[in-house]
């Protein structure tokens, strides 16, 4: 299954905020057997986030959607999100209810319950606003805490697709020494992806697949050729 994740802020697209969500969600999904297609950032831009989610939903299996969920004249995900689907935005008398708990504030209770029509509400445990579920796109709160908190709430009824497993080894030589070996492994272990990551001092390789025995196939036969 295919998965988009979109990501929404100004606070990200000008460097102020790191994307840490993108990276949570890509990492949880991807454990799942979920194949994480596009990450995309955009801003606080109703068009924005329309156009987005529009052309996402419809080439994408799954599209997850973090941030803008607020009651600041900034937050305008869920609107975005409506006139990406062609729905109307209402208020959710689900919403209100969860929100009504843990605020009287009615501008609040307004600004953050009017979501798209037709969607299911997930709850945020971790704050005030809520998640929502419409068509194939899942809308979560930008704040990490809650970000996760809906995230379980949505991960408890999805469907493991496949199973998933990587090894990871770590070795002191240069890429480009390693070049030749790490061609060899990829043409012989064709069913499992290999992946090499420079770092300071030392490159990180990732095998990952769908047996365990086929990733630790490759993954022993790598070790041993690298001496590590």
């Amino acid at each position: 299954m295919s998965v988009c994740i979109i990501s929404v802020g100004n606070e990200l697209l000008k460097g102020k905020t790191i994307n840490t969500n993108a990276a949570y969600i890509a990492k949880k999904l991807t454990e799942l057997g979920y194949s994480i297609k596009r990450i995309i950032t955009v801003p606080d831009d109703v068009n924005e986030i329309s156009h987005e989610i529009g052309r996402a939903a419809k080439n994408f299996d799954l599209v997850l959607v973090t941030g803008g969920l607020g009651p600041t004249p900034d937050d305008v995900t869920a609107e975005g999100v409506a006139k990406g689907l062609n729905k109307k935005l209402v208020l959710n008398d689900d919403a209100v209810k969860l929100v009504k708990e843990k605020t009287s504030n009615e501008k609040v209770i307004e600004k953050i319950c009017k979501l798209p029509e037709g969607c299911k509400v997930l709850e945020n445990k971790k704050g005030v606003a809520p998640g929502f579920i419409i068509d194939n796109v899942v809308v979560m709160p930008g704040v990490p805490s809650e970000m996760m908190a809906v995230l379980d709430e949505f991960l408890k009824n999805i469907e493991i697709k496949e199973k998933y497993y990587e090894r990871k080894l770590i070795t002191s030589k240069k890429e480009e020494e390693i070049l030749e070996i790490l061609n060899k492994i990829v043409r012989k272990h064709k069913e499992v992806e290999i992946g090499s990551y420079p770092k300071e001092n030392m490159v990180e390789i990732i095998i990952s697949g769908k047996s365990k025995n086929l990733v630790d196939s490759a993954a022993d036969e790598l070790e041993k050729l690298l001496k590590i």
